[in-house]
């Protein structure tokens, strides 16, 4: 058993008597106990609320379903076809579904975004922020939870976990690797227990990361070009103004422990509070592409990638109708061959031909395979490093249909050859091996001709 699972166990059990306690409160100076929530709250609107463990304060803002952030309606964002997310993360569903069918419902989706003392995690790492999200009657409704001293973060972990009671489903941006871990770290150390444990966590970071990456010319290259930031500039052209920064955020925290003044905490909640609503928009818009298919993309671009989505769906045992989403790939494939861009158009040719010999129509996947080497010529190349596999692959997959389907070994071995002019390693060997077998299959035929029997 691994020491989080002991924790867990711990946790599970339930507090003895015997047990010393685990949090600690630390002696931090004079403002730690003559804190002022209710002047607090009164500059940063909010207000303290009471829990067995002391008062913590939250602050509640409402965006109304008409009010746009930037190209894009509040209102729109609130999804209500979760069968999509199936697609989008087939972990989701018990069953999966199509994008025309809808999975089971989460009435009550709670977005989650945290800020912290600190971005690498660990034991040390403090939420003083936690910022939740949620759509009610067409608005998007945020509640923060805000640590005003480390003695009175319990207050705030049993007021989250309280919030969290009745979460169908919880949405986060990278959540799963930091967000989460780190709120479960603390209710460990607290000995509270951890309402997140059985609820559907979507983690909208890597769709993203499918949909919207680098390579596909949409975003920027920091960060895989999948900031939240990057995304909601470049999908729906927000431009904060007066933003903070997020490596000046814990600076802001312990400025305000230190000298009690919480005004340079707003731009922090309004910096968290736009990232919830970023969140919101984005998960929107990978439901709408998944829901939609092609026709719901902007570009080739776009449609190249959504037809990866599909087909990563289709290979999930959870999704039934797998042909129907492979049909859906199939039609994204085809747009993404219609794009100018010749990297972008050879891959999207190239998952097409991959699927047609999957289906066994050889010859359409023949013309496809030869169609690549056309638009991959060798100074096609030399400018983009990431074509030479794919015209090395599909130099080897004609070769291979000329050898045992058309039976033409002339063929077969001249583009085994020009397969071989961008191998290496092992690879190499491996078409090294098919061209000595071509030859010996060629001067088998060449005797049957010069000496038939």
């Amino acid at each position: 058993m691994d020491l989080s699972s002991r924790l867990r166990a711990i946790v599970k059990s339930g507090p003895a008597a015997s047990r010393g306690e685990l949090t600690y409160e630390p002696d931090t100076g004079r403002y730690e106990a003559s804190v002022d929530l209710g002047q607090i709250g009164a500059l940063l609107g909010g207000r303290p609320v009471d829990t067995p463990f002391g008062r913590c304060l939250v602050v509640d803002r409402r965006y109304e379903a008409d009010r746009w952030h930037g190209g894009v309606r509040i209102g729109d964002c609130e999804v209500d076809d979760f069968g999509s997310l199936t697609i989008l993360d087939p972990s989701l569903g018990t069953g999966g579904q199509t994008p025309e069918v809808p999975s089971r419902a989460f009435p009550r989706t709670i977005f989650i975004d945290l800020e912290t003392t600190g971005l690498s995690g660990g034991a040390g790492t403090v939420a003083f922020l936690v910022g939740c999200g949620y759509f009610d009657l067409g608005a998007f409704q945020v509640r923060q939870f805000l640590l005003t001293s480390y003695t009175s973060e319990r207050a705030l972990l049993h007021a989250v976990a309280e919030f969290f009671k009745d979460a169908d489903m919880i949405v986060t941006y990278n959540g799963k690797t930091f967000d989460v871990p780190v709120m479960e770290t603390r209710w460990l150390f607290h000995r509270l227990q951890m309402p997140l444990d059985s609820v559907p966590h979507f983690d909208m970071l890597h769709p993203a990361r499918r949909l919207w990456r680098a390579r596909s010319g949409v975003v920027d290259a920091d960060d895989g070009g999948c900031r939240l930031s990057t995304l909601e500039r470049t999908l729906f052209n927000v431009n904060r103004v007066g933003d903070v920064g997020g490596f000046e955020i814990p600076s802001r925290f312990f400025r305000f422990l230190r000298n009690g003044d919480p005004r340079p905490l707003e731009p922090v909640l309004e910096h968290n509070r736009l990232d919830l609503v970023s969140l919101a928009a984005v998960m929107a818009r990978a439901v709408e592409l998944a829901r939609g298919g092609h026709e719901a993309c902007r570009d080739s671009n776009e449609a190249l990638a959504l037809g990866r989505i599909y087909e990563r769906a289709a290979a999930d045992n959870r999704v039934v109708n797998r042909d129907r989403v492979l049909s859906h790939a199939e039609t994204c494939y085809r747009r993404g061959a219609q794009s100018r861009t010749a990297e972008v158009k050879a891959e999207a040719l190239y998952r097409l031909a991959l699927w047609h010999r999957r289906e066994r129509r050889y010859v359409e996947a023949q013309a496809l395979w030869r169609e690549i080497l056309d638009l991959t010529e060798p100074k096609a190349v030399q400018r983009i490093t990431g074509m030479r596999p794919l015209r090395r692959f599909a130099a080897e997959a004609l070769a291979i249909h000329h050898e045992h389907r058309d039976h033409d070994l002339d063929s077969a071995r001249e583009l085994a050859m020009f397969a071989l002019q961008d191998s290496e390693g092992r690879r190499a060997d491996d078409i090294r091996h098919r061209l000595s077998r071509l030859d010996r299959k060629i001067a088998k035929k060449t005797d049957a001709q010069l000496f038939p029997s």
